[in-house]
């Protein structure tokens, strides 16, 4: 009988594009998992009304009549927009010193600016009719700190560290 020793390699790449690839995959799935989890908890949605609704940030109430094609779109803009940020971060990270006295702040401070962008500069002008701000904007809040802006940190000075 014989056993073999399974390992994952979960360090950061040291390559540029794949570390921005790297935390534009980790903090997008995270967010897209909190969003779908909170999504159906608070408002009934199930997961190709979360993409759908993602969709309709672009193609308008449409989206949620497109089926499984808008859920695919999306998806797609959400990674568009976790990459996106993902290479925000990495390439301002080495220009500002501060960022990196404590990773911990500097992310969970990134992400909550994540969320502001997003919620007060991109949603109201897209074709997304803006809803209220009640319990849901705070968990939103709190999962972008922890979940999005946090992994891109992390890794991104994961990453400046091996330099």
């Amino acid at each position: 009988m014989s056993t073999s020793n399974v390992s994952f390699n979960l360090s950061t790449p040291t390559n540029p594009l794949k570390t921005i690839l790297y935390s534009g995959v980790v903090s997008g799935l995270l967010d897209a998992t909190a969003g779908v989890i909170v999504y159906f908890i608070f408002k009934g949605l199930n997961p190709i009304q979360v993409l759908q609704f993602i969709a309709s940030g672009v193609f308008g109430p449409e989206a949620f009549t497109g089926g499984l094609l808008m859920a695919f779109v999306g998806l797609i803009l959400h990674f568009i927009i976790a990459f996106a940020f993902a290479a925000g971060f990495f390439l301002v990270y080495p220009l500002i010193p501060l960022l990196a006295k404590n990773i911990w702040i500097t992310g969970l401070l990134y992400g909550l600016f994540i969320w502001g962008f997003m919620n007060y500069l991109v949603l109201p002008n897209s074709s997304i009719t803006p809803s209220p701000k009640d319990i849901v904007s705070v968990i939103e809040a709190i999962w972008h700190m922890a979940l999005v802006g946090l992994p891109i940190a992390v890794i991104t000075q994961g990453y400046y560290s091996k330099k």
